[in-house]
């Protein structure tokens, strides 16, 4: 077997990562700053996350039926960097939701295709994609602790041109990946997605992992100026959400080693569980930096491992020819139409019924989906006695 580019994989996960902290961290505070309402910031960032539904598939699609699939990853990079550069002219509402939507249709060619190229450099070392998926981690924290600092004294109209210089990175790494061919599989064997979708299992799943991302819309559009509100500074919120993304890096070394013997099925509730108790004090604890910080290191279990059991769920139920539409459809169930559906209605709550209340509501779904995953998993392999197949070894 070739040997595996991992240096490279892992830089160009740093770089989207250092790119998703810009927009989950700053994109608020940015539109604020453009005079956008609440309500109108949820619609703008609704719009971007809610290109996730149809257009990772429709990549996802085209990679599974190119024989090399880095062409769509750098297909993306370039179109988000056109439509990322538009954000430095002048437009009105309107107009910035169809940027954003012009940047998402790009953007969401990447991750979920990056994620199948990993796992087909790894081969038979796929327990070795933690490794280098922590790196994405890593470019996260940086970046947001880099940009905290410079954001206390700049102002936020530096955040296109950052973002920019990444993708442009990311494009120049991009093209120093060696090509690794597929041989393109007969029509006639190939297995079909319906089937899986079919199963009453996959659905629930996914519903369960769009519930939660779902959940995590007033984090992701307003915490940020949740706690600008409470008196925190832009490089105090820039720590405490590297803080989070740092106990995830910490999950992503140490998973390795028990991950296998476990039920992952409990993992995922458990870490469910510590999202409503994350969301709870959230609510009720904000004047406290203490306790912000010991919530944040529940991101290693509330984001950390439940996409790492998402992954290999789709890994167990969507392999060989429907990986890269797999990987699309969780990133279009979950990030799309929960992460949009989260964050428009966030900017409702967050105006209607305040940020306590938004997240104690946000605490009170993910206890249930807590509940109905302990119930009505059992047949989502995900038991012990697939570790020998296991991502994590």
């Amino acid at each position: 077997m070739n040997e595996v580019p991992s240096a490279r994989l892992g830089g160009l996960y740093a770089l989207y990562f250092a790119i998703v902290a810009l927009s989950i961290g700053w994109f608020g505070p940015f539109f604020k700053s453009l005079g956008l309402s609440s309500q109108e910031i949820g619609i703008a960032i609704g719009v971007l996350t809610g290109s996730k539904i149809i257009a990772p598939y429709f990549w996802g699609y085209l990679g599974d039926h190119l024989n090399n699939r880095l062409r769509v990853v750098q297909c993306g990079i370039l179109g988000s960097t056109v439509s990322c550069a538009l954000l430095l002219t002048d437009f009105d509402f309107l107009e910035l939701c169809l940027v954003l939507m012009c940047f998402g249709l790009f953007w969401n060619a990447i991750i979920a295709q990056f994620d199948t190229i990993t796992l087909e450099y790894l081969g038979d070392s796929h327990h070795k994609y933690s490794q280098i998926r922590v790196w994405g981690s890593v470019g996260f924290i940086v970046m947001m602790l880099g940009s905290g600092w410079l954001f206390s004294f700049r102002a936020f109209d530096w955040l296109p041109w950052i973002m920019i210089v990444g993708l442009v990175l990311s494009g120049f790494l991009s093209l120093s990946l060696p090509v690794k061919r597929f041989q393109a599989r007969s029509s006639q064997t190939a297995p079909k997605i319906l089937d899986q979708l079919n199963q009453p299992v996959v659905l629930l799943f996914f519903t369960i992992a769009s519930l939660n991302q779902f959940t995590h819309g007033p984090l992701n559009v307003f915490f940020t100026l949740y706690l600008q509100d409470h008196g925190y500074s832009a490089l105090i919120a820039g720590q405490l959400w590297s803080l989070g993304v740092f106990a995830e890096v910490i999950l992503f070394f140490v998973l390795p080693r028990w991950i296998g013997r476990m039920d992952l099925r409990l993992l995922l509730s458990g870490s469910l569980m510590a999202a409503s108790l994350r969301w709870f004090g959230t609510a009720y604890f904000v004047d406290s930096l203490w306790a912000l910080a010991l919530l944040q290191l529940t991101h290693a279990l509330t984001f950390g491992a439940i996409h790492a059991v998402s992954i290999e769920f789709i890994r167990r139920w969507f392999p060989g020819q429907l990986s890269g539409r797999g990987m699309a459809l969780y990133s279009g169930f979950v990030f799309g139409l929960g992460g949009s559906l989260g964050a428009l209605s966030s900017g409702y709550l967050w105006d209607t019924i305040g940020g306590a209340a938004s997240f104690s509501l946000m605490g009170v779904m993910t206890l249930i989906a807590a509940i109905v995953s302990v119930r009505y998993l059992h047949n989502a392999r995900l038991d012990p006695e697939f570790r020998s197949t296991t991502v994590f070894g």
